[in-house]
């Protein structure tokens, strides 16, 4: 499979955002005319986040995912407020190709194991929201709202040993800031994963793609930067 570039839509209450490290969101606009103009220029995949639905307890709104899934010609990955077979089901349902799961494979990891075998795992994968905290790399759930001292490394192992079809590593420290890369972090997640791995987190230029195809990464999560219409780093992938 080619290296993907797959734009990240942050949603709330219907409206795509965007913030720095997850905090101090603004309004961008509507995410279905955003996912129909990377559509519209040859992204491989739309990555769609409902990032409160978990944290209200909430049902993604399924009537925005289909109505996001008509307007585009490619993959789109729904995540956001799913804990059940049942939500998996009804977001396949309504236009979803993919289901991305992060806080409730955390409080229940057998949801991994269960959906990958009814599903397949090539269709279900899981977010690693993540940041340094005294030189350890922990997951965080609820866009970085929750400390749950779990290992980043014990949990992407875990992950690919219940049947997870890939990993999307989302950096809290580096979200919405373009900052350098944590090559020693990529390196070593890369090392202990045979799963495609798919990073996000402050992407702002080529060499850092690059980096991440060199270390045999399977695709880039950007937001911040497309958002802003700084697209021109992109097109050679594409």
């Amino acid at each position: 499979m080619k290296f993907r570039i797959i734009p990240r839509l942050e949603v709330k209450n219907n409206f795509l955002i965007k913030g720095m490290r997850m905090e101090g969101l603004k309004k961008l606009g509507c995410p279905i005319q955003f996912a129909k103009k990377y559509s519209d220029n040859n992204f491989h995949e739309i990555f769609f986040e409902d990032i409160v639905a978990s944290l209200y307890d909430r049902k993604i709104d399924v009537d925005l995912v289909r109505q996001v899934s008509t307007n585009i010609n490619i993959p789109l990955i729904v995540a956001g407020g799913i804990k059940s077979i049942n939500d998996i089901e009804t977001l396949f349902k309504n236009g979803a190709d993919k289901i991305c799961i992060n806080s409730a494979a955390v409080r229940n990891p057998k949801l991994i194991t269960e959906a990958s075998k009814i599903f397949g795992s090539q269709s279900i994968s899981i977010i690693a929201q993540f940041k340094m905290i005294d030189d350890k790399y922990e997951i965080f759930l609820e866009s970085g709202r929750e400390r749950v001292f779990k290992d980043l490394f014990k949990w992407v192992k875990e992950a690919e040993d219940r049947g997870a079809g890939e990993i999307f590593l989302i950096s809290i420290d580096n979200d919405g800031v373009e900052k350098d890369l944590d090559y020693n972090l990529l390196n070593q997640v890369r090392s202990i994963s045979n799963l495609p791995l798919l990073y996000g987190g402050g992407l702002k230029n080529d060499s850092q793609i690059d980096y991440l195809k060199k270390i045999q990464f399977d695709g880039a999560i950007i937001s911040n930067s497309l958002h802003n219409n700084k697209i021109n780093f992109v097109k050679k992938y594409l």
